[in-house]
């Protein structure tokens, strides 16, 4: 009897709640002042079963151990949400869409500037303040594979916290990033 009750109520709950699967993204303590924004083109269409390919830049300078491990984290967590999306990575011959992605990183110096009078002269003084965070940006554009034409765009800003970082916290970094920009992806 009381398990009858249980499950009554277990089914009310659900029934009235809904059920929500999809697993909620946490903003990492790391990240501060996130904004998204993103922009598509009405006509632009991406079914499911779609397959895409990462368009790769040449790069006028070698690419530091740094770098290779900043965009092996970005390609892998931009693969991985849009296979939950139900696309599948393809070779350029045959894909539907390309997936271009940059980063800006903008670091912020505060300068306080203090104006004082002794023995009848006045003194400006100035002091340079690094901060502990800098401005950065995740920017990815969809581009239809047919036209070449861009179809969709996402910008994800927010600051980044200069202090010591792990790997792990750097690839959560990266996830939320991507899990925000691609909550819009494909527009409806």
């Amino acid at each position: 009897m009381k398990a009858g009750i249980f499950f009554l109520i277990l089914a009310a709950v659900v029934g009235v709640g809904g059920c929500n699967l999809e697993k909620k993204a946490v903003l990492p303590q790391t990240l501060s002042n996130v904004s998204v924004r993103t922009s598509y083109s009405p006509a632009a269409k991406f079914p499911a079963g779609s397959k895409y390919a990462f368009v790769t830049f040449a790069s006028d300078s070698e690419e530091s151990a740094e770098a290779d491990k900043i965009n092996h984290r970005i390609q892998a967590s931009l693969s991985d949400a849009l296979k939950t999306k139900g696309y599948k990575p393809g070779q350029y011959a045959e894909v539907h869409f390309f997936v271009a992605y940059t980063i800006a990183l903008q670091h912020q110096i505060d300068v306080l500037v203090g104006k004082s009078e002794a023995h009848g002269s006045e003194w400006i003084s100035a002091i340079v303040v690094p901060n502990d965070y800098v401005s950065g940006a995740l920017l990815v554009q969809v581009i239809d594979a047919k036209s070449m034409e861009p179809v969709w765009l996402g910008a994800f800003n927010a600051d980044l916290s200069l202090a010591s970082v792990n790997e792990q916290q750097k690839q959560e970094r990266v996830k939320f990033a991507v899990h925000e920009l691609l909550k819009s992806f494909p527009p409806k």
